[in-house]
């Protein structure tokens, strides 16, 4: 198996406020937490799937990260890029947002032009302007475990 690649995406949503969420996050909305594991490396992403009563489908709501299955970080990044404005912009978001914390952690590093033998570590956006989304910084508790996201989650999506 080539640990750069993205080995696993799991996507939870919740029909109310998970307890790992604390803050400003409204209550009465859906929320989703998006897992990306690319080799030992694991990253988080979280945003709001819809506002309100409403049930999400996840599996379609989930269906456009078929795209980044088996990517490398940097051919992610270039679907966000290439692709991005065709999905939805929590979608995109929350996408952005798990590639750029698994940036954040130090210990993947982007290639950052193609044939070059330098790698860097780039945090930069590749989406000129975001909306905001939620994420884990080093400030934040620390991602849920495993089992809290299953015990709390009402819906789960895979892709191996």
């Amino acid at each position: 198996m080539n640990n750069s690649r993205l080995s696993r995406i799991e996507l939870f949503a919740f029909d109310t406020r998970p307890s790992f969420m604390h803050g400003s996050e409204p209550s009465g909305c859906w929320y989703g937490v998006l897992k990306l594991t690319c080799g030992q490396q694991i990253s988080y992403g979280k945003c709001i799937l819809c506002a309100g009563d409403n049930a999400v489908d996840l599996v379609k709501w989930g269906s456009f990260l078929k795209n980044i299955r088996n990517c490398t970080i940097e051919e992610a990044f270039e679907l966000i890029r290439l692709h991005g404005q065709e999905w939805a912009p929590n979608q995109r978001n929350l996408l952005h947002a798990a590639l750029d914390n698994m940036l954040q952690s130090g210990q993947l590093r982007m290639k950052i032009a193609a044939g070059a033998g330098r790698y860097e570590h780039r945090i930069n956006s590749f989406l000129p302007s975001r909306e905001p989304v939620l994420h884990y910084t080093k400030q934040s508790k620390s991602p849920p475990d495993s089992s809290v996201l299953f015990n709390e989650s009402v819906s789960y999506y895979s892709l191996v």
